[in-house]
């Protein structure tokens, strides 16, 4: 890459990734060390390689060097991906011509289940190749071997400052998470947090068609839900119309799903937050649930939700907002482009909007979010050039979020032939990317200007350009980037601090691993029971006691061992 940088256009919604790097075979070769599988400093042979590298985060290495790596190929891209295309991408080349780095892949997989195993059993074996990219799962599996080159020189010394501001753009957590005993094993590919809040989705066309204030209370909402389900707002004169969608696994972040209410009561499901006392506690045990599930339940009864959303996932329960006949939904900041563009295909009259979480009282509500960490890179112990993975994040991130040429994002991150992302060895993805792009795309509607855009801004500028020309099919754009998105209030929960961010971010526990996922499916099966009335909140402890019995006690302790040890 050039001196002249330039922000680059990446997905907006970055939640797949179809390229990963794996463990695999090693591969001896080049400049690399011979790999045994066994560190000879105790896996903290890092310091003792950035003492005697030059200590220029982007320079060249002259002579090149080789890296190894595993491949693994995934969706959207798995089916007309090929290993020539790959290895022949405008990545491979740069990495090769500008930083001296000779990408060696030992293997491709396709699939996650082939990937993770492919990563099981490279580890288990002890023979990794140089760079892996791992889950916070694997990497703590990988703490207890020699396996890993201590990074913590490396990071400090090669890191661009626009790296390390990315990967800490919401705290030192993401680093931390890739800490063991003291030494900084891996270095995080961050990605946002805050993009997985929940908002409000509201039918704005009905609420005017029935003169209702947006709500802001959970007394509003209900209100409002009421309204729609009885006051026929799509004038089809028959009562078909549904106050809230929701789906079965409403406590999973997206569409159609309950968290943003559960937070309206204080309640936070599946995350784990600091009781008074100071210690972590699991919050889908926390009696500030009875609130929210009565309320869930009072939305049953009156049938203001669908009475079978308990058969319906969460594209089934979308269905609502394609066919018109939903009001409310709780999900995130992407629900613009899926399900609501869908509404205004086929109601173009339809006006989906995004509005800050209800809350019960007066006080915002606080939207959970947790650490959002992609993949975590790890070098293999004995490799002579451990910082080779921070001149690889540091191309990556000068390439999104520097200044680059036109020429050079076309190349790279532009539209078919460029390979995408997806073709990138390392990344670290921009914590509030998404949220400046709004900020810049609606402060160039305002001024007239949009000659400070970068390529990917532009793009949403074009198109919600074209929106406000009349083309309905890019809505989408506006009800995430436009004035009118839902980005306007993303930047209300920033500016004032309204995140409640998981508490806990390291791998799971042992009894996590044994119990946990036992004791979410007993979390929503006691909660659809209340919600339908088939259980009584009268039984919430006699639940909480269940839980404990089914190991949620001892996953807890573990938690708070995990805290007082970090």
């Amino acid at each position: 890459m050039t001196n002249n940088k330039k922000k680059a256009m990446t997905s907006a919604v970055a939640t797949l990734l179809s390229i990963s790097l794996l463990a695999g075979c090693s591969s001896n070769g080049g400049n690399n060390a011979p790999n045994n599988g066994q560190s000879t400093d105790g896996g903290n042979n890092g310091a003792n390689a950035v003492t005697e590298a030059p200590v220029d985060p982007t320079a060249k290495f002259d002579p090149p060097i080789e890296l190894t790596v595993g491949v693994g190929i995934g969706d959207p891209i798995a089916d007309e991906f090929t290993e020539e295309k790959w290895e022949n991408s405008e990545w491979i080349k740069a990495y090769k011509e500008e930083l001296g780095i000779i990408i060696k892949p030992l293997w491709y997989t396709k699939g996650g289940d082939a990937a993770k195993q492919k990563m099981s059993v490279a580890i288990a074996s002890g023979d990794i190749p140089d760079l892996i990219g791992v889950s916070q799962e694997q990497l703590a599996s990988l703490s207890k071997t020699n396996l890993y080159t201590d990074l913590t020189d490396v990071y400090e010394k090669f890191s661009t400052p626009l790296t390390k501001q990315i990967i800490t753009e919401e705290g030192n957590t993401a680093l931390e998470s890739a800490t063991f005993g003291g030494k900084l094993i891996a270095i995080p590919g961050t990605n946002s947090a805050i993009d997985g809040a929940s908002f409000l989705w509201a039918r704005q066309d009905w609420l005017d068609k029935l003169s209702l204030p947006v709500p802001k209370t959970t007394d509003e909402l209900y209100t409002a839900m009421k309204a729609i389900v009885e006051q026929d707002p799509d004038g089809n004169g028959k009562k078909d119309t549904v106050g809230l969608m929701l789906n079965k696994d409403f406590l999973a972040p997206g569409v159609a799903e309950a968290l943003g209410l559960f937070n309206a009561f204080d309640a936070y499901p599946k995350a784990w937050v600091r009781a008074a006392d100071g210690k972590l506690v699991y919050g889908s045990a926390q009696p500030e649930v009875k609130d929210a599930l009565a309320y869930l339940n009072k939305l049953y009864k009156e049938g203001l939700i669908e009475k079978d959303f308990g058969a319906k996932d969460s594209g089934k329960a979308a269905e609502l907002a394609a066919s018109g006949l939903v009001g409310f939904n709780f999900g995130a900041m992407w629900n613009g482009m899926y399900p609501m563009q869908q509404t205004k295909d086929n109601f173009p009259d339809s006006n989906w909007l995004a509005y800050p979480i209800v809350s019960k009282d007066e006080k915002p509500a606080n939207p959970q979010i947790k650490l959002n960490v992609e993949s975590y890179f790890v070098m293999r112990s004995g490799y002579e050039h451990p910082e080779a993975i921070m001149k690889l994040i540091n191309f990556w991130t000068e390439l999104n979020y520097g200044d680059t040429t036109q020429e050079e994002f076309d190349k790279f991150l532009g539209p078919a032939p460029a390979p995408g992302h997806h073709y990138a060895v390392a990344k670290a993805w921009k914590a509030q990317k998404n949220l400046q792009a709004h900020l810049k795309v609606t402060e160039a509607f305002k001024t007239g200007d949009a000659s400070k855009l970068n390529a990917e801004e532009k793009g949403y500028y074009d198109n919600i350009q074209k929106y406000k020309d009349g083309d309905n099919a890019n809505a989408q754009f506006e009800k995430v980037f436009g004035e009118t998105g839902s980005f306007r209030y993303m930047n209300e929960y920033v500016n004032n601090n309204l995140f409640k961010m998981d508490e806990f971010y390291g791998a799971s526990t042992d009894a996590m691993k044994n119990r946990l996922k036992t004791i979410e499916q007993a979390v929503i099966e006691y909660y659809t029971k209340v919600i339908m009335g088939s259980d009584s909140i009268d039984n919430f402890d006699k639940f909480v006691s269940q839980l404990n019995k089914l190991g949620l006690e001892d996953v807890t302790k573990e938690v708070n061992d995990w805290d007082a040890a970090k």
